[in-house]
This record gives structure tokens, sequence and C-alpha cells, in this order.
């Protein structure tokens, strides 16, 4: 199934890239939980894809959206996080998956896709893998938050959160991902 995505090796290529990337700038390999929750939401894209494209539905879901958000400021605040850099990072992280969303949708219509068996169900499989990964990303927010709001810091982090599975699937998307953590909020 795509939700999970690739083998032992596709796994290994980002943390070879990641220890590349530790020895360029500093240590920071505390950030690979991050990283990890990032690239696993951001793959679970193409699942919400398929279910919408199965049931005609558009890419974008404001309310639900506002949602999610919401969610994820309210979990964050009770962990102390401010809820500005909560809002700015899941709005990114919605507006990367609807990127790639968008680029498949484009790609299927232009190949008259009609259906997919392999569809995911939204509500009993993915929107609980992306609780789990809101949990985690909010969890290592908080662990390394003197690292990612650091300037100095910035090159580095951003260096250690780059190396993406998703990158392969949409790097536009990857790099709406990933734009929280490459600049000051």
């Amino acid at each position: 199934m795509l939700l999970t995505s690739g083998g032992a090796g596709a796994q290994d290529k980002p943390v070879e890239r990641l220890d590349h990337a530790v020895a360029r700038g500093g240590n920071l390999a505390q950030l690979e939980p991050l990283r990890l929750a990032i690239d696993q939401r951001l793959l679970l894209a193409q699942g919400v894809a398929r279910a919408k494209w199965n049931a005609r539905a558009q890419v974008e879901d404001l309310p639900r959206e506002a949602q999610v958000i919401r969610a994820a400021v309210e979990q964050g605040a009770a962990l102390g996080l401010p809820a500005s850099w909560i809002e700015a990072v899941f709005r990114a992280q919605i507006e990367a998956s609807k990127t790639v969303q968008r680029e498949l949708f484009a790609q299927w219509r232009a190949q008259q896709v009609d259906r997919f068996a392999d569809a995911p169900d939204l509500a009993k499989t993915v929107r609980p893998e992306l609780d789990r990964l809101t949990a985690q990303i909010l969890r290592s927010m908080l662990d390394n938050q003197s690292v990612l709001r650091d300037p100095a810091r910035t090159s580095g982090v951003a260096r250690a959160l780059g190396a993406l599975e998703a990158r392969t699937l949409s790097p536009a998307a990857a790099e709406q991902a990933l734009a929280p953590f490459q600049s000051q909020q």
C-alpha cells in the first residue's frame, strides 16, 4: 500500500543523508523524529489523494483544514508551544499535502484514471495516522524548540530535515513542508 511507503532500503537513504548532514552541520541527529514525522505525513498525501479522487472530492477542504490546525494549536498550547509557530508549521504541512494531491490529480486526469481499488478510508485509516504524526511533530518541536528557533542553527536544521523521501514525490511540497523550519517565526 502506498501509505506505508518503502521498504528497508527506502528508509536507509534518508538516514544516510542525515548522517552526511550531521557531519557537515553539527550534531542535529535529535531532529530525526521530526524529519521522519514530516516525511511520513507528506507521504500520506498519496493515499489522501486516492481517496479524494475516488470520492470525486476537491483537494481543498477549508473546514477540515481549520479543524486540523485548531486541534494542533490546542495540543501544542498544552505543551507550552507558541500558537503562531504551531499554526505556521501545520498550515505548511497542509499546503504541502495539497500540492502533492493537486500534482497527482493533474497526472491522473492526463492519464484518464477512473478509480483506485487500493484507496484508503480517510476516517478509519488516514486520519488516525495523521493524528499520531501531529503528536509526534508537536513533541519533536517541544523537545527541539531551542535548536529549531535559533537563527544561528537555521542552515543546519534545514540540512538535517531536508532528507525527505517525499522529495521524490514532489520537491515543491517538500520545500513547503520544511519552510517553517527554515525561517524564524
